[in-house]
């Protein structure tokens, strides 16, 4: 871990959403959006599949509605019996819902239709700020914001609220999920194995600390599966007195943290 200079500064910040697949903007370039705001969705809107029991279960056609055991216009689950064929010596044929759906409907060729109904998603900017470019892949927010900039870094980007920490007085069993889920803890101190496994299996979304307690956990941080950031915002083992003032104040705040830039981002 190679040690650089932590820093402080007021920037005009940018974020770039991502849009997947069929999600449309809401919002227009130049527009000023609150937290929090819908800037995309996706409608809901049903999707039908079709399958062909005929083949599926070796039968003609005009059969095939003969081992139906749920009928036409019933909701189904993933995994439930929806046509079984018995043959001989007790064997049987059967074909159970791929998905969620309703049988809409089974044609005299022998193929059952499934309608699936596709849940509206919706994205929401995190921070309040103005659109600086919408295209079909992605919505670019611009924002002022309080940049640190730490030591050393690792792991992807996440948006959480900060909860900071003196000192690990905290009892880490009466941790529950409430203390870390969708959170981004800070320790003005280093941050330890104990805390970093005990907050990741809770939720947490982010780390930033003075330092690590065991340089060991350096490689466990970069090989972490989901790649959890964490930011070193400290020399010596603990935050300066300064960055740590600025850090009480956003106390729970919404921040974006980046640990491939080695950063955190406090909106306002």
């Amino acid at each position: 871990m190679t040690a650089q200079k932590v820093s402080l500064e007021k920037v005009t910040a940018s974020l770039r959403l991502p849009l997947f697949s069929g999600v449309k903007s809401t919002v227009k370039k130049g527009e000023t959006v609150k937290e929090g705001q819908m800037v995309a969705q996706q409608k809901s809107s049903p999707q039908t599949k079709k399958y062909h029991l005929d083949k599926l279960l070796g039968v003609s056609s005009p059969k095939v509605i003969k081992f139906l055991v749920k009928e036409i216009g019933a909701s189904v689950k993933e995994g439930e019996i929806i046509a079984q064929k018995k043959g001989l010596w007790g064997k049987k044929e059967e074909f159970v819902a791929p998905i969620d759906g309703v049988l809409a409907s089974l044609s005299e060729e022998g193929v059952l239709e499934i309608s699936q109904e596709i849940e509206e998603k919706k994205i929401k900017a995190p921070f309040a700020g103005r659109v600086k470019e919408v295209t079909a892949h992605s919505i670019t927010l611009v924002f002022a914001s309080t940049e640190i900039k730490g030591s050393w870094g690792a792991g992807n980007k996440a948006t959480g609220y900060l909860t900071v920490l003196q000192e690990e007085k905290e009892d880490l069993l009466a941790l529950d999920g409430t203390a870390c889920r969708e959170q981004i803890l800070g320790f003005q101190g280093e941050l330890s194995r104990g805390w970093w496994y005990k907050a990741l299996s809770l939720g947490a979304k982010g780390f930033l600390a003075g330092g690590l307690k065991e340089r060991s956990l350096i490689k466990e941080i970069e090989e972490e599966e989901e790649m959890i950031p964490v930011v070193i915002l400290g020399l010596g083992g603990k935050i300066e007195p300064g960055i740590w003032a600025e850090l009480k104040k956003a106390q729970g705040k919404k921040i974006l943290i980046d640990g491939q830039e080695k950063r955190i981002l406090i909106p306002g």
